[in-house]
């Protein structure tokens, strides 16, 4: 018996127009920008993307790529623990070298 190769997909910037962006900790993993799930490799084909989009998102199918593009751009901009801690700890070393 001849084993089958297992096929790793790359994420594609296409995914975008199903909602669908690359995860945080693991680049080629799809995420949902809609509910924030990542997928699986397997689950990389625009067809099993496009069907979460259908089955979950069913009020999100008929929008087009801007409306996807947004919520991307908002979502690299929401604040985080990192930025949040960055901004205070500045502002305390400001302090100390004024006393």
């Amino acid at each position: 018996m001849s084993e089958s190769k297992k096929r790793c997909r790359q994420y594609s910037v296409d995914y975008l127009k199903f909602g669908f962006i690359p995860s945080l900790p693991d680049k080629q993993s799809p995420m949902c920008l809609l509910c924030n799930k990542v997928l699986g490799n397997d689950a990389m084909k625009p067809s099993k993307l496009q069907d979460h989009l259908r089955r979950c998102h069913p009020d999100k199918t008929e929008k087009d790529l801007k409306y996807f593009q947004t919520l991307k751009d908002k979502f690299q901009k929401r604040p985080t623990l990192d930025r949040m801690f960055a901004s205070t700890s500045q502002r305390s070393d400001d302090g100390l070298r004024a006393s």
